[in-house]
């Protein structure tokens, strides 16, 4: 029996890897990871890693993943990271395995709805066929879906990513039939899956990965699943965790879908020949008006667009409107329930019971419930759709039970995970409570090995107005004009609202002889390759843009932050959940607001040091990181940078690192 092949032997010095890159540094931290999640696969315990940025930690997970044997999802944050696994890191990983003649079977899996579904592709090809000629964005998806092997959207690059012609053919939970869909056997999602169960590591993302996870809590069991049974998980970019796994262990009932679960009957009924002469058509339009009267009454004129709903939410009009919408969906369910021959319809029976079941679990956490928050969502700006929902309070009770009791290894790791506590290690009680993660789960800090004392300066200042301060606007924009004018550009400004974002980035678009990008005006993708290219950009953006954006080198080297990005505290589910601190006797404010934000500034701090070479100033310009008790754990959580409160000082240092940076 052959001696068994450790991570060290793959990543460490003399190994294959080693080889294999010509700039290959040996790197302690990397292989300290290595064999922490090595040990934790083989003990099947649980362990949470915060790994500094420039650690290798994706090598530093997928090497040890792969040669423990098992079935191992790895779930990333996004789309662009599981891409990055799949076209980088895995093909680098499978030559650095090869001499050990062990091979990597590896498979992606994204969410459903990034696939054309056959069937509701030919559906619209059969009901709107002038439509789809005349479409040009249609007309695109129907030359591409005859050409595809794999029905993946990404290979529609020239599709804008709010496409409305997409919604109308993608796959998605509530149109998958399964089995007895006709297009069964070919189908992308069914080509996906099969690509999966014969993987040993199966890459996803947060998303898909919850969504899973959520069916198997219900009443399907383990035999209701959207991915393979597995061994372990290994989470990257785990501080997402908590946000995603609320939507999906929540319920949501939206305008949005509502409007797709009609759209859908019509064009299913259509198709059959059964939307005229049955009653179909007015049964749906009384759906539609049901819908809109039950949404206008929710809405309070002059009221918030985002709230906690309570039982008295549940009176007058609303309740009204509420019994008319319930009646019309049961009557749907009634109608689409006959027509026991087309799995298509009957999908829409089951669509519109569960609407029926979801706003009666809304209307109970409306009550006064313990475990769930009510809200409602309404349309503000550049957003059309009304939501109302049910969110979960806490759900470290629901991960423990769902995630860590089930699976016999889970791996957290990020480069913002632990946080600091006062005159001792940086701790992961705050992530480990969040998460649900059992105490004996072992803990590993891996600092990044970046010189951040000689390379960055942290800049803050006493000078500026309190946030509230009706000059805060422009004291804000002016001090970020002088700020961008040290370095010539090269900045991110980071702002915590939108309505903060349109303010800055007007201002500066006056004061500045630059080129200023803001969020929104462009897809991400797009504005990050002229960021990247003017090399003097400003980009002003909001939180889309605080963390899994990469721009090493000189064309950012300036990372200017507004406000400390406390969570707003009028949001629902944060208010609910700081209501459950408060009544457990603890403090909300610092168990909850504090430890939050200071993760959410460490990663705004985390786009500046991409690599060894990079330089530059990260600027927090509300003054109460210094002025308030809990600004020292903020600072203390951030990389050790340089501390400059003085101007001319920040200019001395930009002018030492700025001729080191290429």
């Amino acid at each position: 029996m052959g001696r068994v092949v450790r991570a060290h032997d793959v990543l460490g010095p003399g190994s294959p890897l080693a080889a294999l890159l010509p700039a290959y540094e040996d790197r302690p931290a990397q292989l300290a990871m290595a064999a922490a999640v090595e040990a934790a696969l083989e003990a099947e315990q649980p362990l949470l890693v915060e790994a500094g940025t420039g650690t290798g930690k994706t090598l530093a997970y997928l090497v040890p993943a792969i040669l423990s044997g098992k079935k191992v999802v790895v779930s990333t944050a996004t789309r662009a990271l599981q891409e990055q696994i799949m076209t980088q890191d895995l093909p680098l990983v499978a030559r650095a395995l090869a001499p050990f003649g062990i091979e990597v079977r590896a498979a992606l899996m994204k969410g459903l709805p990034n696939y054309l579904c056959k069937r509701r592709y030919s559906e619209l090809l059969t009901t709107a066929g002038a439509r789809v000629a005349s479409d040009r964005h249609l007309a695109r998806i129907d030359a591409w879906a005859r050409e595809t092997e794999t029905g993946d959207r990404a290979e529609l690059t020239d599709l804008p990513e709010d496409a409305e012609a997409w919604r109308e053919v993608q796959s998605s939970t509530d149109t998958r039939i399964g089995a007895k869909c006709t297009y069964f056997d070919e189908c992308f999602v069914t080509n996906m899956r099969r690509e999966a169960e014969d993987a040993r590591l199966v890459v996803v993302n947060h998303h898909l990965f919850f969504a899973d996870l959520a069916l198997r809590r219900g009443r399907g069991g383990e035999y209701a699943s959207a991915i393979p049974n597995y061994d372990a998980v290994i989470f990257d970019e785990a501080h997402q965790i908590e946000d995603v796994a609320t939507d999906f262990f929540g319920v949501r009932v939206s305008t949005a879908r509502v409007d797709a679960l009609v759209r859908d009957a019509r064009r299913s009924l259509l198709a059959l020949g059964q939307l005229e002469g049955t009653g179909a058509r007015p049964l749906l339009e009384l759906v539609e008006e049901a819908s809109r009267a039950f949404f206008a009454a929710l809405a309070r004129p002059g009221g918030e667009t985002r709230r906690i709903l309570t039982g008295d939410d549940w009176t007058g009009d609303v309740l009204t409107t509420y019994g008319k919408l319930d009646a019309c969906l049961e009557a749907l369910d009634a109608h689409a329930s006959k027509s026991a021959r087309d799995e298509a319809v009957l999908l829409v029976a089951r669509r519109a019971a569960d609407l029926r079941e979801d706003l009666r679990t809304i209307i109970h956490g409306s009550h006064g419930s313990q475990e769930r928050v009510a809200w409602l969502d309404l349309p503000t700006g550049a957003r059309r759709t009304a939501s109302l929902g049910a969110s979960p309070i806490e759900l470290g009770p629901t991960l423990r039970e769902a995630l860590f009791d089930r699976v016999p290894g889970v791996v957290l790791t990020s480069a913002t995970l632990a946080t600091a506590v006062l005159g001792a290690e940086p701790s992961f009680h705050f992530a480990k409570a969040r998460l649900g993660a059992p105490p004996e789960a072992r803990e590993l800090v891996v600092p990044s090995p970046f010189d951040f004392q000689s390379r960055a300066a942290l800049y803050v200042t006493r000078s500026m107005p309190d946030p509230q301060d009706p000059g805060w606007d422009a004291a804000c924009e002016s001090r970020a004009a002088d700020l961008i004018a040290i370095t010539g550009g090269g900045a991110f400004v980071l702002c915590t609202s939108n309505r903060a974002m349109r303010a800055m980035h007007a201002g500066l678009k006056k004061r500045l002889g630059l080129p200023v990008f803001v969020q929104g005006e462009a897809p991400k993708h797009i504005l990050l390759s002229k960021f990247r290219a003017a090399q003097h950009a400003v980009l002003v953006a909001t939180m889309s843009f605080w963390e899994g954006v990469d721009v090493p080198g000189r064309a950012l080297r300036l990372v200017v932050i507004d406000k400390i990005p406390f969570a707003v505290p009028t949001d629902p589910v944060v208010a609910a959940r700081s209501q459950q601190i408060e009544r457990a006797g603890g403090n909300a404010f610092s168990q909850y607001s504090v430890p939050s934000a200071a993760i959410t500034l460490k990663q705004g701090f985390g786009r500046l040091i991409r690599t060894q070479t990079d330089a530059g100033i990260v600027a927090i310009l509300d003054p109460r990181v210094l002025t308030r008790g809990y600004g020292r754990m903020l600072l203390g959580s951030l990389p050790p940078a340089r501390q400059i409160r003085d101007i001319d000082q920040l200019k001395a240092f930009w002018e030492g690192v700025d001729s080191t940076l290429a």
